[in-house]
């Protein structure tokens, strides 16, 4: 499937305006991957950001106060945080993703040494 980037939350891996291919996912997403999932909001039909914990993993530092009584990321769901840690939505706002909503990895978005 083909997606835009929009915004800057994904810079400097990703540009706004940015035209990518999102490949369907056939198991669950791995640390560091960028996907392209669902969410429930009127102006943008779906969200791209890097996976920064998977099933089974202890949640980052940076999460732990969002999702007081969880220490672990619960089966089915993963932690998002963008590149660009200044400027992006991440698990502290959008919450853990159900691995249902996950439409696609990023075709050639490798992972980066970020600091989340």
């Amino acid at each position: 499937m083909r997606v835009i980037v929009q915004g800057n939350s994904m810079s400097p891996t990703l540009r706004d305006g940015q035209r990518l291919f999102a490949r369907r996912l056939r198991r669950d997403p791995r640390r560091g991957e960028v996907i392209v999932f669902r969410v429930v909001d009127e102006q943008l039909p779906h969200r791209i950001k890097r996976v920064v914990a998977v099933t089974g993993d202890p949640l980052p530092g940076w999460l732990v106060p969002a999702l007081p009584g969880v220490s672990h990321v619960p089966a089915g769901q993963v932690a998002v945080a963008g590149d660009n840690t200044t400027r992006s939505q991440d698990s502290r706002q959008l919450g853990l993703i159900d691995c249902r909503d996950i439409l696609g990895t990023v075709w050639g978005a490798s992972p980066r040494s970020i600091s989340w």
